[in-house]
């Protein structure tokens, strides 16, 4: 198994189709009357329609398994599921998925309250807490994290994962990455908006030094432990719970066809993912994080603006915004997606209705997820129309 990558160039090509497919759907379908209304419940018939939208539009695909959910502002929750994990095993809603690049939604409002706390600052520059790291440049850890540091993302680098592949049981830290796949910076500092894993690589680190504590342990006793999200899992420097927890991922390593089990390789692939993308989570788990994000439940009002306002457009995407670690469309909709070798995750979260979608898939299938993510996005927003429009 060689030469397989998880280009970003190729993510942000799907992500942005995406994004531009889900900012058509809020502007056609979202009223702007719709915020005032009393949020409908999860009843028996919103039940079966959120679930006929999963299976009628994940049905298309030849992904295997799906894990969906959806939390409404009164914490009225929904969770569906269709396909299989592995074998003849079907995909339940307590199945772990990794989050990939939805990570970042828990590592930025980490280091913001580092920021609240006077531990960090956002001016910071990568030398003042790691001088003995050379990337060429000296982005600030603001830059880090709203997409203009102008560092290259090493998770595009083939040889990586040949390294990592090869080797699959070997745990990586950010420094052994940095340090044996050196690059130098693809932009200089806020000279342009450029997708890096390599940067939060670099930002994840830089808290754990100000810790002076792990990320893992940090998460989970910042956010987990306290909003009871005992289900989610920082791969690896956590232990995955036993194998039916975990829903496999699927990925055409060997190029032949046929997806193989991502399994025996997550030690490897998730300790390179690190501050990046190393969460594993249940559907449920992911969309009560985001809620409670969203909603003001982590962040103090001023931290929570910071992370949701606009640093810059994103390319090619019809006009959607990047700001700490999240995607804007237009006034309503946050969102995020994550890839991983077999996993597939996407996060939407409207404004002005308060609901989250999630949806996670355990495939490579962008337009699966696109897919999916919009089915359950229309049902919901449909939903909230009627509410509007009354009997």
């Amino acid at each position: 198994m060689h030469h397989v990558t998880l280009d970003c160039r190729k993510i942000l090509t799907l992500g942005r189709a995406i994004l531009l497919g889900l900012a058509a759907l809020v502007a056609l379908l979202l009223s702007p009357a719709i915020a005032a209304q009393t949020p409908p419940a999860v009843d028996a018939t919103l039940a079966e329609q959120l679930q006929g939208a999963l299976e009628s539009s994940f049905g298309a695909f030849e992904v295997l398994g799906c894990s969906a959910a959806v939390l409404l502002p009164d914490g009225g929750l929904w969770t569906g599921t269709s396909g299989i994990s592995h074998d003849s095993i079907p995909v339940t809603s307590d199945m772990l998925f990794a989050l990939g690049s939805v990570t970042k939604n828990y590592v930025v409002p980490l280091i913001l309250q580092l920021v609240e706390e006077g531990t960090m600052s956002l001016d910071d520059a990568v030398s003042d807490w790691l001088p003995e790291l050379s990337l060429g440049s000296y982005p600030s850890l603001q830059q880090l994290l709203n997409g203009r540091s102008g560092l290259c993302n090493v998770t595009d680098r083939s040889d990586l994962w040949d390294a990592v592949l090869a080797d699959p049981t070997r745990v990586w830290t950010a420094e052994d990455v940095l340090a044996e796949f050196p690059e130098d910076p693809c932009y200089l500092p806020d000279e342009t908006w450029h997708y890096s894993n390599t940067a939060y690589l670099v930002a994840g680190w830089m808290a754990e030094r100000a810790m002076g504590t792990g990320m893992a342990e940090a998460i989970r006793s910042r956010f987990l432990d306290p909003l009871g999200l005992g289900e989610t899992v920082y791969a690896v420097s956590e232990p995955f719970p036993d194998d039916a927890s975990v829903c496999h991922g699927w990925f055409d390593f060997d190029h032949d066809g046929t997806p193989d089990d991502v399994t025996p390789y997550r030690t490897g692939i998730y300790s390179v993912a690190g501050a990046s993308g190393a969460l594993f989570a249940t559907a449920s788990e992911m969309a009560h994080w985001v809620d409670a994000l969203l909603r003001g439940d982590v962040l103090s009002p001023a931290s929570l603006e910071a992370m949701v306002t606009p640093y810059s457009i994103v390319p090619d995407s019809g006009g959607s915004e990047y700001g700490f670690g999240i995607y804007l469309l237009g006034e309503d909709a946050i969102t995020h997606s994550g890839r991983t070798f077999g996993y597939l995750s996407l996060f939407v979260h409207l404004r002005s209705t308060g609901a989250t979608i999630v949806v996670l898939i355990n495939g490579d299938d962008a337009l699966c997820l696109d897919a999916v993510s919009s089915a359950l996005t229309v049902a919901v927003l449909r939903v909230f129309t009627e509410s509007e429009a009354g009997p």
